[in-house]
């Protein structure tokens, strides 16, 4: 496990290096690549991933349970950052205090440890993950610079709700696409995951001078990497009694890094994206260790 998360972390740490060289030689624009993968690529990954989910909709409760979570945590990490900070930055701090890096992170962990049961868990938890990312989380970010009618306008323009809902109704009455048409859009799969982690070294890339914000990292990085995890599992365990087997599920769900989708959507509302860029750097570093030590610490309190 050890290894394998490490081999994981330098592979999208070098993604994000190739961002960071090609953005400073092509004089990329973040906000057109974060752009495209909030309303194209985003909504195609989501309404194939429902598609082509291993199991029936029974296990989108799942998805509700994973975004309702999502949603409580980013509400109290908001209002943790509006003592820390009095100004937008508390906003984006709410934002990657409800999410992580659970799609091109921890789903292929997930289909290397996990069983076909657990594996369809872990598709459904991302799925509502990434439905908070848009929703919720979205009007948490755009409220650092927009009035509640705009964040609500832009809300409902995003594209990723509609495909959302038409993959459900697909699923639900047994549609399916044609063979050569789905493989088509599973392709976004790999777009979306290595467009999500080169936004990243685009960012820093873009500015000449990074105005490093210790502050912001240190209490993103301490909400991420302990306190989500720490409190979760104990929630998950103790409070609601989870079975050993889902509870493992949950655990590498909370001990993933920041999510990259945190500089996509800064870039995209122009919410401090080189600080959202940096801490997202440094908590893919730092999850070479965190991860392992939850699976260790799970394993010490189930038995």
């Amino acid at each position: 496990m050890f290894f394998e998360v490490m081999f994981r972390v330098l592979l999208l740490i070098l993604i994000t290096l190739v961002g960071f060289f090609i953005g400073k030689r092509l004089d990329l624009k973040t906000k057109d690549i974060s752009s495209l993968l909030i309303y194209i690529i985003s909504p195609v990954v989501i309404f194939i991933s429902i598609l082509q989910s291993p199991s029936d909709l029974t296990y989108f409760s799942y998805s509700i349970a994973s975004l309702l979570t999502a949603s409580v945590s980013a509400f109290i990490a908001y209002l943790i950052g509006k003592y820390l900070w009095n100004s937008n930055k508390s906003n984006l701090f709410g934002f990657a205090g409800g999410t992580g890096n659970t799609g091109y992170f921890a789903l292929p962990i997930a289909f290397s440890i996990f069983n076909p049961d657990q594996i369809a868990i872990t598709i459904f938890i991302i799925i509502g993950i990434n439905l908070y990312e848009f929703t919720v989380g979205y009007f948490i970010t755009a409220k650092g610079n927009l009035t509640t009618r705009e964040c609500l306008i832009k809300i409902i323009k995003l594209p990723i709700i509609y495909s959302a809902i038409l993959g459900i109704l697909f699923k639900s009455n047994g549609i399916t696409l044609n063979p050569i048409l789905a493989s088509t859009l599973e392709n976004f799969k790999g777009a979306y995951s290595v467009l999500g982690m080169m936004v990243i070294g685009i960012t820093l890339s873009s500015f000449y001078k990074i105005d490093i914000d210790w502050k912001f990292s240190f209490f993103s990085l301490l909400w991420k990497h302990l306190i989500y995890p720490v409190v979760g599992i104990l929630f998950f365990y103790y409070v609601i009694g989870v079975p050993n087997e889902l509870l493992t599920v949950i655990v590498l769900m909370l001990a993933t890094p920041m999510a990259g989708n945190v500089v996509v959507i800064a870039s995209s509302l122009n919410l401090h994206p080189e600080k959202a860029a940096f801490s997202v750097m440094l908590s893919t570093i730092l999850a070479v260790i965190t991860v392992p030590t939850s699976i260790i610490l799970l394993s010490k309190i189930v038995s």
